[in-house]
């Protein structure tokens, strides 16, 4: 056991010798290397699978990450994908999960980058100063690793004049002013189209189509319209001008079950793995279903479920041995 164990430490040690002795401060920091950044899209569409109700045509997303970043293939612009669909629908979730299943740190890594135009660009009239510092920030952060991943949420509460001002970057250049960008990844969430996006999904669902038989062609041409179209960043934004956007993806509204899927993940998250049907009924409940003709999904998503299920497990859970 003793020689054995000795072998283990030097196998170990040899490992990791061999793995950083090119660069020793990535034992203690994150480093632009395979082990910080793996880009592991097994990982993505395991979680996609297990922890994402309803949304079958979000593994596009996956398949365009492993194109973009396949090391036989040399892309010749920055990945650009746009998330559409309602609150609550799984957009933040879901680039969470591409955070997780790409980078060691995942939404903490120091290459994973989070804009809210709320928070970040509040002021219209600041717009200049906002593409200054993006720029900045961007070119920045790309001259220290060449996969960085920028996620722009709620697009739609962000001035139309920010996206116009990355276009160089997102667009089909070999470098901009000295930087190479084609191995970036650049993610948009936005609730744009959503309205167009469930028209059409009960339109379909009428028709007799099958969800999980839907594909991107069903809607990707609706959601380049209604986001062109409607107020916010995408307004007559030259990205979609240009046709820099590589994938739209749709968030489909969710109905009874993916609802259902939901509320039992939030019981599991807080060690409750069989709550009873009134306890999952209860929070069933709370949820607001529409339209008012069909009353076929949730108005607000998978939102406002934690909360409560947080509260149920205060009340009745607290002291079972599950807990």
């Amino acid at each position: 056991m003793k020689s054995l164990a000795i072998i283990t430490v030097l196998f170990i040690y040899i490992k990791y010798v061999h793995m950083w002795s090119y660069n020793p401060i990535c034992l203690v920091t994150e480093c632009c290397n395979k082990d910080h950044i793996p880009g592991d899209t097994d990982k993505l569409i395991r979680l996609l699978k297990e922890r994402v109700y309803g949304q079958h045509l979000v593994e596009n997303a996956v398949h365009a990450i492993a194109a973009h970043w396949n090391p036989h293939y040399k892309a010749p612009k920055p990945l650009v994908l746009s998330f559409h669909g309602w609150a609550g629908s799984g957009k933040n979730y879901v680039s969470n999960f591409i955070a997780e299943s790409l980078y060691k740190y995942g939404t903490k890594s120091k290459f994973v980058h989070l804009f809210v135009g709320r928070i970040h660009f509040p002021v219209r009239e600041e717009f200049k100063v906002y593409q200054q510092q993006l720029y900045s920030w961007l070119k920045g952060n790309m001259t220290q690793c060449s996969k960085q991943l920028f996620i722009f949420d709620e697009i739609d509460k962000t001035p139309p004049e920010i996206l116009n001002a990355i276009k160089p970057m997102i667009d089909y250049k070999d470098e901009v002013d000295g930087v190479d960008y084609t191995q970036s990844i650049f993610i948009f969430l936005s609730n744009t189209g959503s309205a167009l996006i469930n028209e059409h999904y009960e339109e379909l669902w009428n028709k007799g189509y099958v969800r999980e038989d839907l594909k991107l062609s069903h809607f990707e041409k609706l959601i380049e319209k209604g986001a062109f179209n409607e107020d916010g960043g995408f307004h007559h934004s030259d990205t979609i001008k240009s046709n820099l956007i590589d994938h739209y993806i749709p968030f489909l509204p969710m109905q009874r079950e993916h609802v259902q899927g939901c509320i039992k993940d939030q019981f599991k998250n807080r060690n409750v793995d069989f709550p009873t049907d009134s306890h999952t009924q209860e929070v069933m409940d709370i949820i607001e279903w529409g339209p008012d003709r069909s009353k076929l999904f949730s108005t607000t998503g998978c939102k406002r479920i934690s909360s409560k299920v947080s509260l149920l497990v205060a009340k009745y859970y607290r002291n079972k041995e599950e807990l």
